[in-house]
């Protein structure tokens, strides 16, 4: 019955808006489950930044994973596209530590020309 999945669509989006960190797999099947009722549900919009932001954390843990594959560029890349997304805890988490790690990384790319130049 229609009713009955609005709610349970409802306090499955309530849930998933409270976790720490957004997963994207469980946004993604809300987001299908709600888009197939064929009602207007005030959660969809929610649901649908939290989402762009899971996929931008899951973007960033699975560079980080990698560190030969972390370049300058790459850091940049994923601080400029982070920027455009909605506020969020863990997106801004995961801001401060790429800007810490392109901030590190710059410096000793610095320090690397200046022994080179000697």
């Amino acid at each position: 019955n229609l009713l009955d999945d609005v709610e349970e669509f409802h306090e499955r989006a309530q849930e998933a808006m409270m976790d720490e960190t957004p997963d994207s797999s469980k946004l993604q099947m809300l987001i299908d489950m709600g888009s197939s009722l064929y009602v207007e549900l005030p959660e969809l919009p929610r649901l649908k930044q939290e989402l762009q932001q899971a996929r931008w954390l899951d973007e960033v843990r699975l560079t980080l994973s990698d560190p030969q594959q972390v370049t300058l560029d790459v850091m940049k890349k994923l601080i400029d596209s982070g920027v455009g997304l909605a506020p969020h805890h863990a997106v801004e988490k995961a801001m401060a530590e790429l800007q810490e790690l392109l901030t590190v990384s710059e410096r000793w790319e610095e320090k690397a020309k200046v022994c080179l130049q000697a």
